[in-house]
């Protein structure tokens, strides 16, 4: 052949080129994302159930910035406070699934509004498309530091009822509180009707009521001020925030009646708060966005700024948080289970 009268040294180098042409046109660029694509210049609301200043608020502005650099997108806080924080559940389950909707929801809440048969809700929580879990967290009970409760043994020695302040039935500090008392077998009165759990704290901070239980974020934000004193974590460990505040199991020796409804709050507190999105996203938008929340609940720099801000993340696996959910709502109960739930959620303390 003709090319045989080439030096050999020419002939290596366009043997050579042809090699890299091939390989070159082989790793052609990757199509860009068209999810990327999709959000690109476009306004995300990342929606909460909380006023200003509750710790759904100071959570969602703590993830919007994140939110705006994976998805190049302009994320604006939405805060729609009411009915325990169903009022923004039932908001997002009306909105478009096209991924321009994301909520901060009271994941364990809106399992305990349907456990109990809340009319406040109106949609089932797995119909809900799962992101993940952001954090779940011991809670704290917290009280006004005039008040005369300084232990567990306090709760026992008054002869007026605990005046717990909430804002909504199943809204996480009135139905912790529920079950609480009911299963140290105390007199408690839980006040409900308050906008948000900054306004619950307030009403113990004037002496309105007594205190309230909050998760350890928001408690040790109001004892470090010395506004409220904790006295007891109601989960099995410890708060990281307030490491000085025994454990309920700690305070006292319990009863396994006491024991079974300390552990059944305590599974449903694991739940936590999830970001979901409305009901009938696309598999792959979804996936998409679950994607990309993990990648910023899992990333060691962003823990380590939610950290500094006392918004600690601990991020929980959609499928995983998906099956605690069906096991409170599917056959983990037994009827009578549910019956003594709602009563003492609902009406007992009231």
């Amino acid at each position: 052949m003709w090319q045989d009268r080439w030096p050999v040294r020419w002939r290596a180098y366009i043997a050579g080129a042809v090699a890299l042409a091939g390989i070159v046109a082989g790793v052609a660029p990757a199509a860009a994302d068209p999810n990327l694509e999709f959000y690109k210049g476009k306004v995300v609301r990342l929606v909460n159930g909380g006023a200003a200043g509750s710790g759904y608020d100071l959570y969602s502005r703590m993830l919007a910035p994140y939110l705006e650099k994976k998805l190049g997108a302009t994320v604006i806080v939405e805060s729609r406070p009411g009915a325990g924080m169903m009022t923004a559940m039932n908001h997002t389950a009306m909105a478009a699934p096209d991924g321009l909707t994301i909520m901060l929801a009271p994941g364990e809440g809106a399992v305990l509004a349907r456990l109990v048969d809340d009319t406040a809700l109106r949609f089932d929580l797995q119909a809900y498309g799962l992101l993940a879990r952001v954090n779940t967290a011991p809670r704290v009970l917290i009280v006004n530091p005039n008040s005369p409760y300084r232990s567990v043994d306090d709760l026992y020695r008054q002869q007026k009822p605990l005046q717990i302040g909430a804002n909504g039935k199943t809204d996480a500090a009135s139905d912790t509180s529920a079950v609480f008392c009911h299963a140290l077998k105390i007199q408690c009165k839980i006040t409900i009707g308050y906008k948000s759990s900054n306004d619950f704290a307030m009403a113990a901070i004037r002496g309105e009521v007594d205190g309230t239980i909050l998760v350890e974020d928001s408690s040790s934000r109001y004892a470090q001020g010395g506004q409220l004193r904790g006295v007891v974590v109601t989960a099995r460990e410890r708060s990281r925030l307030m490491p000085d505040v025994p454990t309920i199991y700690e305070a006292m020796k319990l009863d396994q009646e006491a024991l079974w409804w300390l552990d059944f709050r305590e599974d449903v507190r694991k739940i936590g708060r999830l970001l979901i999105v409305p009901p009938g996203m696309a598999p792959e938008r979804l996936a998409f966005l679950r994607r990309v929340t993990r990648e910023i609940l899992t990333d060691p720099e962003a823990l380590k700024d939610f950290e500094l801000k006392q918004q600690p993340a601990l991020y929980g696996d959609p499928e995983e948080i998906g099956k605690l959910i069906r096991n409170v709502l599917g056959d983990g109960l037994s009827a009578e289970q549910r019956k003594q739930i709602k009563h003492v959620i609902m009406e007992k303390f009231y």
